[in-house]
């Protein structure tokens, strides 16, 4: 279908917000508009909630026609058989955009469910309103302060916008994002997609100025020649991730179950995320760690990666998780091999790549690390630090991290492998660590191997697009 930019640019932008249907004791969607910027206002006919609804100091009327301003965005969470009827008053108030947190319809599968998305599914068509849904969480727009979960921070924009069928993958994918210092502009989930789906919305977002990265999770689409085509013309413009939902038998049934979607074998799916030149990830921690490496790292398609801060042990492992992921992990330049010999005192520690620093050698912390990191050889550079180092002398931990950030005025990307062999115990100072590489736009990684992987996801998606 043609997308009405304006409106859609309406209903995700909005001034005003409708919540209709909401009940006590909770209030879930009320409360979570808490932080929206505009106005909201209640709709709701039980008179038993609305004194509850009042008592958050929100306006409650009988209809969303009685509402006195004009409404950009309304959540509908009505039960599935006054549905049409809440829509309609809708269409007729001029609502641009309504996210139907409503299920039952064709994901039930009953005749009832089919029956009524079919109609909602024309009524929006006609109307040509912006259709988030049915069975959806709807909308997340962090800079106005539009939530469909409360936890959710507000009061800041960024350039990365989610697709998302499902409303729970949409909000872990938001939390991920957040939690990795990851800017957000846009999450949209959609659920079933009666109207709009993930072409139209890929659409929307590749002719957003506002989004650098799009990421998708996909449980289906309607026509799979033309979602190809939109998603190869996607990447060439902006890196799109697409994490697809129902890779195996028993998740293409439950795909059906949960969005009302059928979903293709994988075999074609891969071959349509290759061909198309997007980057393909499986679950959401290849997610997570693929678009924190897109946000952070400037363009890059060289493979040599330099290694640093492990162990003699520790040192082949992550060469072996880099050279297996296929990265090249190549000895450093003759140069180099020979300044560091002089500094550098072989008393457990080695130089070659990966380098182990080692104790004896901390007062050169500084300079071996400028050696290391301006050698021809190596495009990008990984410093691996642990938890330990930072309890037993956080002062001199944080004086390395920092001389780690200063490296990035030789212009490669820089990461880091945060090595834990007890993850829960050693949670305090992880975080101590990761807050002072995402303060430095650095991204962390807690393995190897998702290092190494990810990171050659985004090397090979430049390279294709070169």
């Amino acid at each position: 279908m043609e997308l009405n930019i304006s409106r859609i640019d309406r209903a995700l932008n909005p001034v005003t917000v409708a919540v209709i249907g909401d009940k006590g004791p909770g209030y879930t969607w009320l409360n979570n508009m808490k932080t929206f910027s505009g106005n909201v206002y209640s709709v709701q006919l039980d008179e038993r909630e609305i004194p509850g609804i009042e008592a958050l100091g929100i306006t409650n009327y009988k209809s969303v026609m009685d509402i006195p301003v004009d409404v950009d965005y309304a959540v509908i969470a009505v039960p599935r058989r006054v549905s049409p009827f809440v829509f309609r008053d809708c269409i007729t108030k001029g609502v641009s955009g309504v996210g139907m947190f409503t299920s039952g319809f064709s994901e039930s599968g009953t005749q009832e469910g089919f029956e009524l998305q079919k109609e909602i599914a024309k009524m929006a068509e006609d109307a040509g309103i912006v259709l988030l849904g049915p069975n959806c969480m709807g909308l997340y727009n962090p800079k106005l302060g539009v939530r469909f979960m409360a936890e959710q921070p507000t009061g800041f924009t960024g350039d990365v916008s989610v697709i998302s069928q499902s409303g729970g993958h949409a909000g872990s994918i938001a939390a991920m994002a957040n939690s990795n210092g990851v800017k957000l502009n846009k999450v949209i989930s959609f659920g079933n997609g009666v109207v709009l789906e993930n072409e139209d919305w890929l659409d929307y977002f590749v002719q957003d100025s506002a989004t650098r990265i799009i990421v998708m999770y996909i449980e289906g689409v309607r026509n799979g020649r033309t979602f190809f085509s939109k998603l190869k013309a996607a990447t060439a413009k902006k890196p799109v991730i697409v994490w697809k939902g129902g890779q195996t038998s028993a998740g293409q049934r439950a795909t059906s179950s949960h969005t009302g979607s059928l979903a293709e074998s994988m075999d074609s799916w891969d071959a349509v995320i290759k061909q198309a030149g997007a980057i393909r990830c499986d679950d959401l921690e290849q997610v997570s760690d693929t678009l924190k490496g897109l946000y952070f790292f400037p363009p890059f398609v060289g493979n040599r990666v330099g290694l640093a801060g492990g162990t003699g042990g520790q040192s082949v492992s992550m060469t072996d998780s880099f050279s297996k992921a296929g990265m090249n992990v190549p000895v450093l330049a003759d140069d180099s091999l020979s300044s560091l010999g002089e500094i550098m005192q072989v008393i457990g520690a080695s130089y070659n790549n990966p380098i182990d620093i080692g104790v004896v050698n901390r007062d050169h912390f500084d300079e071996i690390l400028e050696i290391w990191a301006n050698d021809p050889n190596v495009d990008s550079l990984m410093m691996q630090f642990t938890p330990g180092m930072y309890r037993r002398n956080s002062e001199a931990a944080e004086s390395q991290i920092k001389s780690f950030i200063n490296l990035k005025k030789v212009e490669k990307p820089l990461f880091a492998v945060l090595h834990s062999t007890d993850l829960y115990n050693d949670a305090e100072s992880l975080k101590a660590i990761d807050d002072l590489l995402k303060e430095a736009n650095i991204p962390s990684y807690p393995t190897y191997d998702r290092a190494a992987n990810s990171i050659l996801k985004i090397i090979n998606y430049y390279q294709n697009k070169r």
